[in-house]
């Protein structure tokens, strides 16, 4: 199967599968719409597993962007009413409110995880090797008056430590 055919039916599955939440939604269908959701997650996953077209980074996005959608979902839906006394007031639900911040949350967990991974890549530890050629650094000391003990003196323990 063509490569470009491939993706435009893989992102044709979750436009689909949005088309599905954001209607049941709007009938105020939460659990429905998050059966379209979950629903649309796993066939667009075993779609790209069969089609061997599978990428992590693209599912870490993916299911981040649905977790914010559905933590944005929650907090109009259950957060927020709006109330007809006095004209326009709207009433904040704490339960609500901590239910979308704790999805939010955990939505961001996958890019995390992304994010560290790439970060590891990137960047690998600098490791100095001392070549027979390379000498160990001075100390520097802070006055003149002291000196490097000798092994004798190392030895007898007839030295001051400073």
């Amino acid at each position: 199967m063509n490569q470009n055919l491939k993706k435009i039916a893989s992102g044709l599955i979750l436009v689909i599968g949005l088309i599905l939440f954001f209607s049941s939604l709007l009938n105020n269908h939460l659990n429905l719409s998050l059966v379209y959701l979950t629903s649309t997650l796993i066939i667009w996953v075993l779609y790209g597993l069969i089609l061997d077209d599978f990428d992590v980074r693209i599912f870490a996005w993916v299911i981040s962007a649905t977790g914010f959608l559905l933590a944005i979902s929650v907090f109009f839906l259950y957060g927020v009413e709006e109330v007809p006394h006095p004209v326009g007031a709207i009433v904040f639900h704490a339960g609500g409110i901590a239910g979308a911040l704790g999805m939010g949350l955990f939505s961001l967990f996958p890019l995390l995880i992304i994010h560290q991974l790439s970060s590891k890549k990137t960047t690998s530890p600098a490791t100095h090797k001392l070549n027979e050629n390379d000498t160990a650094p001075d100390p520097e000391l802070d006055s003149d008056e002291w000196e490097f003990a000798t092994e004798d003196e190392l030895q007898s323990g007839e030295f001051e430590v400073g």
